[in-house]
């Protein structure tokens, strides 16, 4: 018996061993390993966990992707022949789940089963989805039978994998930019996908480490921008201006943009993906699968008294908006300025848009005056007359001469005296950034409108607020921040992708370019 329990007790031993050497022992980690994993620390734990599982099976990615450029390859070719505004609204129908094929199941539908069925859906998709399938039965009876069979094949081609891989890849399809992320990234995806096969529960540990360390980052520094918005009016009133523009520029109406809402209607506010087998509309310059709401972009929306409510900080997309067109940098100097603060006061997150406010700040860095970055009370006049001297020289299609713009400079140097007097010697700063952030902008796609709620304007307050629930802001910015990171930790984008989507140049993946809009 004794010897029974010895034995017992040196197997403990042994096992205790062995799991205290899996807990410790690792694969050699690098840079470019830390800053994958780390990229993904804002998203929920549990699509966290379901991206590492995905990462263990790159063969199932680059199929799937591979499917995916032949199921939107014929997507397109269904609608070839159809108007551009027609396009777009199909490719909306398709975001809403189910709902085509709702439309064509047991035949062609009155417009009383449609209705039926609809009062389940969204208001903004009615009207749509009544014309179409009224008029355009065989079409989306076409687009059902595609859908149906991009799904056939993805379940066979997932088949032969183990239950908890097909379930993840099932779950993945409703991430389209997670799927295309991983595809376009693929040796990022490898890396990660090795090192969460070794040792999964260090790389959660990691993961959790680095997510509570950037939700406690994040609240603070959305407190600063709270803060900056709070102690200077002339901001607050340039911020609403620039964001009126910007909503614009994408085809809404001033009701649409000064419309109040309610705090329960942004908490429960849906966004659908367009779907993964058909892509994104194939006249977007960028991989653009989420069409949030303009609102959504300012990082902040109007309460029901008409007072700011921030939520956020601004988005990519309005990030990159402001800073392609030297007009908004000349007529809302001061907003630019605060970009430059909260980007450049403290180490911010890796995002999208702090890619894009340090990619201007290299374009423009021979201009810009010593001590840009930091001397908060001079950047303001700065900034107008950067965007001043760059409107100078600007043609119709928003292009910069840069020859012409120094020429310009060296005649009317007197007019720019906030600016570097020698701009052959650059007082800013060099700083080494990923390709995303130096190339080409275009212009941003227009939005189909969503509409408010409500529509009755009341009072105006002065204060600043933040909402109760950012739920959908944080699955943005983690796409943003996945998207960012992983642009950082992999530079060169070459060899490593099939199919998965359409992508172009300019400021990057991951959603809408930032063009100027209309002027």
């Amino acid at each position: 018996m004794k010897k029974i329990i010895y034995t017992a007790i040196v197997l403990s031993i042994v096992v205790s061993s062995i799991s205290a050497q899996q807990v410790t022992t690792h694969a050699p980690w690098t840079k470019e390993d830390s800053a994958a994993i780390n990229a993904l620390a804002l998203y929920p734990d549990s699509v966290r966990l379901q991206i590492f599982q995905a990462c263990e099976y790159p063969a199932i990615i680059v199929n799937v992707a591979s499917l995916q450029k032949n199921s939107s390859a014929a997507f397109s070719d269904l609608l070839k022949d159809y108007p551009k505004a027609e396009q777009e609204d199909i490719w909306n129908m398709t975001r809403y789940p189910n709902l085509i094929s709702k439309l064509v199941s047991g035949g062609k539908k009155s417009n009383q089963d449609i209705e039926t069925i609809l009062a389940g859906y969204t208001a903004g998709i009615h009207d749509v989805a009544l014309k179409y399938g009224s008029n355009n039965y065989d079409l989306l009876k076409s687009i059902d039978d595609l859908q149906n069979k991009s799904n056939l094949q993805f379940n066979q081609l997932i088949s032969l994998y183990p239950a908890d891989a097909q379930k993840t890849f099932t779950n993945l399809l409703q991430m389209p930019e997670v799927m295309s992320l991983l595809n376009d990234h693929l040796s990022l995806t490898v890396r990660v996908g090795d090192h969460f096969s070794r040792d999964p529960q260090y790389v959660m540990h990691k993961s959790d480490s680095v997510a509570l360390v950037e939700a406690r980052q994040n609240a603070q520094q959305l407190q600063d921008w709270k803060q900056t918005l709070q102690q200077d009016t002339g901001l607050q009133n340039e911020f609403k201006a620039a964001a009126s523009e910007f909503a614009d520029s994408n085809g809404y109406q001033p009701s649409d943009v000064n419309a109040p809402r309610d705090s329960s209607d942004v908490t429960n506010y849906a966004v659908y993906p367009y779907c993964y087998w058909f892509g994104y509309p194939t006249w977007y310059p960028y991989e653009y699968w989420y069409p949030y709401p303009f609102w959504f972009d300012w990082g902040f929306y109007y309460g029901p008294y008409g007072n700011m409510c921030v939520f956020g900080f601004p988005g990519f997309y309005f990030t990159n908006w402001y800073f392609h067109y030297p007009g908004y940098w000349h007529r809302f100097p001061r907003l630019g300025s605060a970009y430059i603060h909260h980007y450049y006061s403290v180490d911010r997150s890796n995002t999208m848009g702090r890619q894009v406010v340090h990619g201007w700040v290299q374009q423009n860095r021979k201009y810009l005056p010593s001590g840009f970055t930091k001397n908060d009370a001079g950047r303001p006049e700065a900034m107008r007359q950067i965007g001043q001297l760059n409107e100078k020289v600007m043609d119709k299609e928003g292009n910069i001469d840069i020859k012409a713009r120094d020429e310009y400079f060296t005649k009317n140097s007197s007019q720019f005296s906030a600016l570097n007097s020698r701009p052959q010697q650059p007082k800013v700063d060099e700083e080494r950034l990923s390709p995303a952030a130096n190339q080409e902008y275009t212009k941003q796609p227009a939005v189909a409108p969503q509409r408010a709620s409500q529509s009755t304007s009341q009072k105006a307050q002065p204060n600043v607020n933040v909402s109760r629930s950012q739920s959908n802001y944080n699955m943005q910015r983690a796409q943003q921040y996945h998207s960012g990171g992983w642009q950082q930790a992999e530079p060169a984008r070459g060899g490593g992708s099939f199919g998965g989507g359409r992508s172009g140049g300019g400021m990057g993946g991951g959603g809408r370019s930032g063009g100027g809009g209309r002027r």
